[in-house]
């Protein structure tokens, strides 16, 4: 998945340097420890991706569980556009 790889002693020195490259090139970085990854820096735009793909299979699995998965469609207008939805 990343490319460049630091050992999280590189990634603490040089995390200035790192992060802005990351958003601007949007090519994930990862960070190891004793040559394990660790964690994997992306840029906001990949993380709001994420987020985006992760939402459908967030809200079958609440709906499997039996959770109230979702807001009355007359409280989503009132919500969004105020009023009494009507």
């Amino acid at each position: 998945m990343a490319e460049t790889t630091y050992s999280i002693v590189e990634a603490r020195a040089r995390l200035g340097a790192i992060a802005p490259e990351v958003s601007a090139t949007r090519q994930p970085v990862a960070i190891t420890d004793h040559g394990h990854t660790i964690a994997i820096i992306i840029s906001p735009a990949d993380a709001l991706e994420l987020q985006e793909l992760r939402a459908p299979a967030a809200y079958r699995a609440r709906q499997e569980r039996g959770e109230n998965a979702g807001i009355p469609h007359d409280e989503a207008q009132r919500r969004v556009f105020g009023g009494s939805g009507a």
